[in-house]
């Protein structure tokens, strides 16, 4: 999307700094736009993060810009009292369910001590992986194809906070 600016001879065109996505690749929102309020019930909340924004595929430890979408949730942690009751990690659908355990207990464990360090959390928040089991959308399509967006949507890291204690 081009910007208007006001140059010396009129209204002008401004090329976008940020980096220019193709056509039909899968959409990984950054900063703000990786992270939602969602509340599960009058006395729970969860602060999802989509898994993409902060890991590379099949990784646990932080990407180069995930701070970025780390800081963006910190004014919904904060706001929520900064006491969550437990961090919770998710896969997709691929590889075992041995591996995408300790793939998504790893990525919680990172997510918790980051935000630790950053004193969003205390560090004896407790953490939990669910892998595959607990997935946010279908892994595949109803013809039983796969889904690369509904993947993208299992790949999450959950703060959950008890708003009732």
């Amino acid at each position: 999307m081009w910007r208007r600016a006001r140059g010396l001879f009129g209204p002008q065109f401004q090329k976008p700094r940020d980096v220019w996505q193709m056509p039909k690749e899968l959409q990984v929102p950054k900063g703000i736009q990786a992270v939602k309020l969602v509340a599960v019930s009058r006395c729970e909340r969860r602060l999802s993060v989509v898994a993409d924004a902060l890991f590379d595929f099949d990784k646990s430890n932080l990407r180069r810009d995930a701070e970025t979408t780390l800081m963006a949730a910190a004014p919904g942690i904060r706001k929520l009292g900064s006491k969550p009751s437990r961090i919770e990690g998710h896969t997709d659908a691929i590889g075992g369910d041995a591996y995408n355990m300790t793939l998504s207990e790893a990525r919680a464990s990172t997510v918790r001590d980051w935000m630790a360090k950053h004193e969003l959390v205390p560090a004896s928040t407790p953490i939990k992986g669910y892998g595959k089991t607990v997935p946010a959308a279908p892994n595949t399509t109803a013809d039983g194809k796969d889904d690369p967006a509904g993947r993208q949507k299992n790949r999450r890291v959950e703060v959950v906070f008890d708003t009732c204690k």
